[in-house]
């Protein structure tokens, strides 16, 4: 019996590994990293579609909207990382996932009508072939309600692309072994995933200089990383970060505003408020 490699199995063979078997283990190591490491250039021509991705999610979640990640197999388990690494806690970025499901595009319409995904959200749908039924019917129930839609994809010329305002398509190339599963496609999703979920974090407030300061004191390890977090944005004293910190009840952003401007807790609670948990924003109206 013989297989003729033709279609996608031909096409993704990578012409400068075909002897890769007959290398040394260190040869064979170097050949996958100089591979891997163009596929950051590759993503380079997909930043002004995730800046658009990013700033439409930031648009979503100040009127109150979600942004719901979307995949199926290997990309919904990078959805789901993506959504889990936003912040802490319960937040308006979430991933919904196939499951078992993934061959079903009634399931994928379903889980979304389950969830309530209104006009308000943004769905952000992963997926490399752009042809899971699951993934396709998510995308096509929230196209349907006119809701703002992007995709990550390795096609895009796909059905998934065909329904997203904003793709975000690099040029790989192919995988150095072929065959078994899309090395190069997880890779950049979880690199431009990070971009994301990371830019949203900042437009969102949660950032203040280059420092995370939405930390919840959930445990003793994340109550010592917010006084680090108020110690550095505020250039105090662990004893000053940690009184802050206790006057209003561990609210990171609160207490690094107090280390800054001398307010009390009430006020600096309060002068957040008015801006949207922004600390550079209440930083210009501080007395």
């Amino acid at each position: 019996m013989s297989i003729t490699l033709t279609g996608s199995v031909k096409e993704r063979r990578h012409a400068s590994t075909v002897n890769i078997d007959r290398l040394s283990t260190l040869d064979m190591l170097k050949v996958i990293h100089q591979d891997d490491a163009l596929i950051s250039a590759a993503i380079t021509p997909c930043l002004t579609t995730i800046a658009r991705v990013v700033d439409n999610a930031a648009a979503t979640l100040s009127h109150g909207g979600r942004l719901v990640i979307v995949g199926a197999g290997p990309s919904g388990r990078v959805a789901q990382q993506a959504a889990d690494e936003y912040a802490p806690g319960k937040t308006p970025v979430i991933a919904i996932t196939a499951g078992e499901e993934a061959g079903s595009y009634e399931r994928g319409v379903a889980d979304l009508q389950a969830i309530k995904f209104g006009e308000q959200d943004m769905m952000l749908a992963v997926t490399v072939s752009g042809k899971t039924p699951w993934v396709w019917g998510a995308m096509r129930h929230a196209w349907s309600l006119g809701s703002p839609v992007a995709a990550i994809t390795d096609d895009a010329q796909s059905e998934a692309a065909q329904l997203a305002s904003m793709v975000i398509a690099p040029e790989l190339g192919a995988d150095a072994i072929a065959g078994y599963i899309n090395t190069k496609a997880g890779i950049a999703q979880k690199m431009i995933l990070t971009m994301i979920t990371t830019g949203l974090a900042v437009r969102t407030g949660r950032v203040f200089s280059n420092l995370r300061v939405d930390l919840d004191a959930s445990n003793t390890k994340w109550s010592e990383r917010q006084i680090a977090i108020v110690m550095e944005a505020g250039g105090c004293t662990r004893s000053a970060a940690k009184a802050a910190l206790e006057s209003c009840n561990h609210n990171c952003k609160t207490a690094v505003l107090m280390v800054l401007t001398g307010l009390d807790a009430w006020k600096a609670h309060e002068l957040l408020a008015q801006n949207n948990g922004f600390i550079r924003l209440a930083l210009q109206e501080a007395p």
